[in-house]
């Protein structure tokens, strides 16, 4: 009997629910998210972000698709301290957190990203061929929307 309980006890608090991983501080310099036609870097200490757009040459094809980067166009976009705070918070959240996501599209489609950057650490989290990013998660689905509102930005 006192085996039953102590085995239930056991089972009981390994099924309790883990902690969020922490950042001690929270520091960051830079914020990232990336997909195969843009790079959107937000620095922490500036009132701009930096958006890279990446103009693809398309006569070369393979699987996986390999194109050569004909141009890139860069442009800037403004964000508040509240929005780079709440950017800063989903993405940290995607990363400590995972979606793991049963999206799945074929030729390889919708990649995306997302990394915090504090001097010479970086945490990063990836999503391959999941189509349209914006659906793997609510914190992807709020980075995509919040950029979006500012610039014209990629799906895939």
């Amino acid at each position: 009997m006192k085996i039953h309980l102590v085995l239930m006890l056991v089972f009981l608090l390994s099924c309790t629910k883990q902690p969020e991983m922490n950042i001690k501080n929270d520091p960051w310099e830079k914020l990232q998210v990336n997909t195969d036609f843009q790079k959107i870097t937000i620095d922490r200490h500036s009132d701009s972000a930096e958006v890279v757009n990446i103009i693809w040459n398309k006569e070369i094809y393979n699987i996986p698709p390999k194109y050569i980067v004909e141009d890139t166009v860069t442009t800037k976009i403004y964000l508040s301290r509240i929005e780079k705070d709440s950017l800063k918070n989903w993405i940290r959240s995607s990363i400590l957190n995972p979606h793991l996501t049963d999206l799945y599209a074929t030729d390889y489609v919708g990649n995306v990203e997302l990394k915090y950057i504090d001097r010479g650490t970086t945490l990063s989290c990836t999503y391959n061929s999941v189509g349209e990013w914006d659906k793997v998660s609510e914190n992807t689905k709020k980075i995509y929307n919040l950029l979006s509102s500012k610039t014209k930005l990629s799906r895939q």
